[in-house]
């Protein structure tokens, strides 16, 4: 349906705005997460990604700033996702407060990771966040340019030319193709 205003000349809809410029990226979006939230991501994408030598953990990459632009987002999948990610983060830190007394970013290594490693093979609740969690984790970092790297993606690169299908790979196509009598 159309808004017009008084000249009877279309605007646009109120709402969030339009969908994200991927040249210059801005978030149109206020980002919802506190700074506990964040830190608490941070730790815990660190425990599931750890960095290697070459590759930075996702603390380091920017993974508390891709799960707070996700879960702020005013998109119905994104509030799902928020709804059990911030419960999720509540849940540990009330688990590491009863278990040992302190927050969950206070804790030791050794005493983050039992809890990671209880949240991860308990009850179905636990576990919804725990696979939500996980998954927004690897997304985040392997769709980064950090990430891109470690699998070696190139990306839509132009090529100077087309190797063409691999002997051995031809050889496949060949006999499936017998193997159908084509």
């Amino acid at each position: 349906m159309d808004q017009h205003n008084a000249a009877g000349v279309g605007t646009a809809p109120p709402g969030y705005g339009t969908d994200p410029n991927l040249v210059t990226p801005h978030t149109p979006w206020p980002r919802t997460l506190s700074e506990r939230e964040r830190a608490l991501i941070g730790v815990l994408a660190d425990i599931i990604l750890p960095g290697t030598g070459e590759y930075p953990a996702p603390s380091g990459m920017g993974i508390t700033d891709f799960f707070d632009e996700w879960v702020s987002a005013p998109y119905g999948t994104q509030q799902g996702h928020r709804a059990v990610i911030t419960a999720g983060l509540a849940m540990v830190d009330a688990e590491a407060q009863r278990q040992f007394g302190a927050g969950f970013v206070e804790l030791d290594p050794s005493r983050q990771r039992a809890i990671v490693d209880q949240i991860a093979s308990t009850t179905a609740a636990d576990r919804k966040f725990f696979i939500r969690f996980r998954s927004l984790v690897l997304v985040g970092y392997f769709t980064s340019d950090i990430g891109f790297k470690a699998i070696g993606y190139v990306g839509n690169v132009p090529l100077l030319g087309f190797p063409g299908v691999t002997p051995e790979a031809q050889r496949i196509i060949d006999d499936e193709l017998r193997k159908l009598g084509l």
